[in-house]
């Protein structure tokens, strides 16, 4: 799975995410998003329930050489696959990735997701923040969000 180009996906301030995954069955078609109250195992646009992220690389805070830098987390409990689309925030100081198309692998462990990025660098050395850029809607039309920042790091020269 591929982050567009970085300069559009990273630079907008909201965009969306799209997933396909497991979560409540609903008889009645929908062609969007569910709307209204969430229940336990099903958010909406109103009240989107927050995905639980573990084992997120480079850890929150850290600081590295800005080189084969491999980004990964872990959604704790789902199993989704999601287009992951990711926003810089002014806070984000470290320019562009190199390479300019982020590609992003995944894959099941038990109940969880794992996601992990190839290796990357930045185009300068600073800080790295990358926040979700909008609302996950999966094939069920449940309505996820992530929490922000997904990472926050320094790289170094």
């Amino acid at each position: 799975m591929k982050i567009g180009q970085a300069g559009w996906v990273l630079g907008c301030g909201f965009l969306g995410f799209v997933a396909v995954g497991c979560g409540s069955s609903d008889s009645t078609p929908s062609t969007g998003p569910k709307m209204g109250a969430a229940t336990p195992d099903c958010g909406t646009v109103q009240e989107p329930l927050e995905l639980t992220l573990k084992n997120v690389e480079p850890a929150l805070g850290s600081s590295l050489p800005n080189a084969n830098i491999v980004q990964s987390f872990t959604i704790a409990g789902k199993q989704l696959k999601i287009e992951l689309a990711l926003a810089r925030p002014a806070s984000h100081t470290a320019g562009e990735p190199v390479p300019a198309t982020i590609t992003w692998s995944y894959g099941v462990s038990g109940s969880d997701t794992v996601y992990t990025s190839q290796p990357i660098s930045w185009s300068k050395a600073g800080h790295v923040e990358l926040d979700p850029a909008g609302l996950l809607e999966t094939a069920d039309h449940c309505v996820w969000v992530m929490p922000t920042p997904v990472f926050s790091y320094d790289v170094t020269p």
